[in-house]
């Protein structure tokens, strides 16, 4: 049986998920972070002794990079067919690398571009271009999680929306809203049950039927693609899909995962 060998999800070393049993013999101590950028140090003494099992692989942040790229910044003023509100707000210009205060915020880019990085440890997460928008803004559902926004390229020329101003935006486009946010709501919410209380080969089946989208055959995802996308590593998925395989629900080939038995992986992706 697939579950009985699977453990609740640990986050490992690049060193200790790819050494093998040798690997996962060392201790954390000889794993060497990877340089990301002028990390912020760290204020408290307390906490020095912590930091060696937080250390950065390439692994992790390229991870953690693709997964608050898809919770950063997704909006763009294109959603919203009302925008009188919006022209009369305050603009400014940033030089490049400038950062841009965006707590209580909601920030349109009107031209030029805008880097989002890990607001501790520098490593770029995603660049976003004219149009659009991103910040801390609760009421719309927009966060900046672990990150923060500095201007890209030469300058960047930006318009900042307040809470009150925000109001009125979702009052003029109520249903723009509802259309975005309304998917995404139920999207994290599912995504949290699972990674909370779903063991691994649960989640790898409901990331093929997902993928899949009602056709027979993904094509054109990598196995660490895979992983990324339900925030695991391929060292990870490797054996799950292996398993799968060998029980007869799916068929791997040339790139491609072909889905032989739909109900049976529907049926684990609910356990």
């Amino acid at each position: 049986m697939i579950r009985d060998r699977k453990k609740p999800y640990k986050p490992q070393s690049d060193e200790q998920s790819e050494g093998g049993k040798n690997g996962r013999n060392r201790a954390r101590k000889n794993v060497k972070p990877t340089a990301a950028g002028p990390t912020v140090p760290l204020t408290s003494s307390k906490l020095i002794n912590l930091t060696r099992s937080h250390a950065l692989t390439a692994r992790t942040i390229s991870l953690s990079a693709k997964l608050l790229a898809l919770r950063v910044g997704y909006l763009t003023i294109r959603a919203f067919p009302s925008l009188e509100i919006l022209r009369s707000l305050p603009t400014r210009l940033f030089s490049a690398g400038e950062p841009i205060p965006c707590n209580e915020l909601l920030c349109l880019i009107q031209s030029g571009t805008v880097e989002i990085r890990h607001s501790r440890h520098k490593y770029p997460v995603k660049q976003i271009n004219a149009g659009g928008l991103f910040g801390e803004m609760p009421l719309l559902g927009q966060t900046m999680l672990m990150t923060e926004a500095v201007a890209g390229g030469s300058r960047a020329e930006i318009t900042t929306i307040d809470v009150s101003t925000a109001k009125q935006l979702a009052a003029d486009n109520p249903m723009s809203f509802i259309e975005i946010i309304g998917p995404r709501m139920a999207l994290l919410a599912r995504d949290h049950f699972r990674s909370q209380f779903q063991l691994h080969d649960s989640m790898v089946a409901d990331a093929l039927l997902h993928l899949a989208n009602g056709s027979r055959t993904i094509e054109g995802v990598t196995q660490d693609e895979l992983a990324q996308s339900i925030g695991i590593y391929r060292e990870t998925v490797n054996p799950v899909l292996a398993e799968l395989k060998a029980l007869g629900l799916i068929q791997i080939h040339n790139k491609a995962i072909t889905i032989l038995d739909k109900d049976a992986l529907r049926e684990l992706s609910e356990l």
